[in-house]
C-alpha cells in the first residue's frame, strides 16, 4: 500500500523509537555508545526503509513540506475530477468522472497527473474506451496487449520529444537508427503500431525510461530480465553483479552494437552496486515497477526537481477550480430576476383561478401574501407585538 506524505511525520516517529528505547530504558551508568545509536538506526531502516530514507535524505532534495503540499494538490485535482488539466481539456464533466473513477480504481490517479502536467513522459493503465478520448494533438495513446489483459499507454508528446532529444544518442542506437534521424521519427516508432513498448520483456528499458525513472537503473533492469535472473539472486549483490555483466557481453545483449563509452559506463555502473533496493526508495510515484539497483545522483535529482516545477502547476489549477465553483456557487444566488420570477408567480395563480368557479384577482392573492409575510417577519422582531 502507497504511504500517503501526510502520515510520514507519524512514520518517523515510529522509526526514532528504536533509539529512544535505548535511551529511556537503560540505566545511564556508561556514556551510550554511538554504535549502539547506529544499530537503533539499522533496525529501524529495516522496519521502515522507505520512509527513513525519505526521513535522512529528504528524498535528494523534497522537504517534508514540499512532499505534504504535493500530497494535498494530489487530493485537490482528484476532487475536481482532474478538471484543469492540459489532457482532460477537451472532455466534458461526465467524461473526466468516468476517468478519474477508472483511474482511481488502479490507484494510476497521481500517474496520469504527473505525465499530463509533463513529470513524467508516460503512463500506462488498464485500458478502457474513456482511455482513448484523451488522444488529441498534444497526447497520444497505443494499445498493448498482454495475455488476456489490454493496457493502454499514453504519452505527453512534449515532454516524450523533450525526452527524446536528451537521450538521442540512446535512442538512435537502441532501435538501430542512423544518429541523426530525427526526434519526430523516433517518437512515431515508440508510439506506432509496431512499437518495442508493446514487448513487455523487449522493450522494458525503455518504458522505464518514459516512465521517469533514472537511465542506468532501468537499462539493468533489462540486463536482468534478459539474462533470466532469479531476483532472489538480489540478496547476493556480488553474484548478482557477475551474473549482470555476463550478460552485457554477450553477444546477444541488446547493447551489444553500442559504443564502448556507453558499455564501459554501464560496467562501471554495475561494479558499483553494494544494495539491491527497490523504486520506491527514490519516492517515485505509483506506476510501472523497476528494481533500484544502483543510485545514479543527477537522474534522481531531476526527478524531485520535475515534482517540485510541477507543483505550483498543480496549486494553480486547484486555486482556478476552487474560484470557479465559488463563482458559480454565488452566481446561484445572485442570478435571480425579481420581476420575472413574479411574472412567473402570478401567471401560475392565474392557472390556478382558471381551474377555480368564480374570479380570483392575482394581484391582489400576491398583495395578501406580501401581507403575510411582512406580518410574520414583524412578529420575528418584536415577539411581544
Amino acid at each position: 500500500m502507497p504511504i500517503s506524505f501526510n502520515n510520514i511525520p507519524k512514520l518517523v516517529a515510529y522509526v526514532r523509537k528504536p533509539a529512544e528505547s535505548i535511551i529511556s530504558t537503560r540505566k545511564i551508568t556508561t556514556p551510550i555508545q554511538p554504535e549502539e545509536l547506529r544499530y537503533a538506526g539499522a533496525k529501524a531502516y529495516e522496519q521502515m526503509p522507505l520512509v527513513f530514507k525519505i526521513h535522512n535524505g529528504l528524498l535528494k532534495g523534497l522537504t517534508i513540506k514540499e512532499l505534504e503540499r504535493l500530497d494535498s494538490a494530489l487530493l485537490g485535482i482528484k476532487g475536481f475530477r482532474l478538471k484543469g488539466l492540459p489532457s482532460t481539456s477537451h472532455l466534458n464533466e461526465a467524461e473526466r468522472e468516468i476517468l478519474s473513477k477508472q483511474l482511481n480504481k488502479f490507484r494510476d490517479v497521481n500517474p496520469f497527473v504527473f505525465m499530463s502536467l509533463g513529470a513524467r513522459p508516460a503512463m500506462v493503465t488498464t485500458s478502457s474506451d474513456i482511455l482513448l478520448k484523451v488522444k488529441s494533438k498534444n497526447f497520444d495513446t497505443l494499445l498493448r496487449t498482454l495475455g488476456e489483459y489490454e493496457n493502454t499507454f499514453i504519452f505527453n508528446k512534449k515532454a516524450t520529444l523533450e525526452h527524446i532529444a536528451k537521450n538521442k544518442s540512446f535512442y538512435t542506437q537502441r532501435l538501430n537508427l542512423p544518429k541523426n534521424a530525427a526526434d519526430e521519427d523516433i517518437y512515431k516508432i515508440l508510439t506506432g503500431e509496431n512499437s518495442p513498448l508493446k514487448d513487455e520483456n523487449g522493450g522494458c528499458d525503455l518504458i522505464g525510461l518514459l516512465f521517469g525513472f533514472p537511465k542506468k537503473n532501468s537499462m539493468i533492469y533489462k540486463l536482468e530480465r534478459d539474462a533470466g535472473i532469479d531476483v532472489l539472486l538480489r540478496k547476493n549483490p556480488e553474484k548478482f553483479k557477475e551474473a549482470l555483466l555476463k550478460e552485457l557481453h554477450s553477444p546477444d545483449c541488446v547493447y551489444a552494437k553500442f559504443d564502448d563509452v556507453f558499455k564501459k559506463e554501464l560496467e562501471n555502473t554495475i561494479k558499483s552496486i553494494s544494495t539491491v533496493g527497490h523504486s520506491d526508495d527514490l519516492g517515485l510515484p505509483l506506476g510501472y515497477t523497476f528494481v533500484n539497483f544502483a543510485g545514479e545522483t543527477s537522474e534522481v535529482v531531476r526527478i524531485n526537481q520535475k515534482l517540485r516545477e510541477i507543483l505550483p502547476k498543480l496549486e494553480k489549477i486547484n486555486a482556478a477550480n476552487q474560484k470557479a465553483k465559488d463563482e458559480e456557487f454565488f452566481r446561484g444566488l445572485t442570478d435571480a430576476n425579481p420581476q420575472k420570477e413574479l411574472d412567473e408567480f402570478i401567471k401560475s395563480l392565474q392557472e390556478e383561478s382558471s381551474k377555480l368557479q368564480g374570479s380570483v384577482n392575482p394581484q391582489a392573492v400576491f398583495e395578501d401574501f406580501l401581507t403575510n409575510v411582512q406580518k410574520e417577519l414583524d412578529k420575528t422582531q418584536n415577539p411581544f407585538r
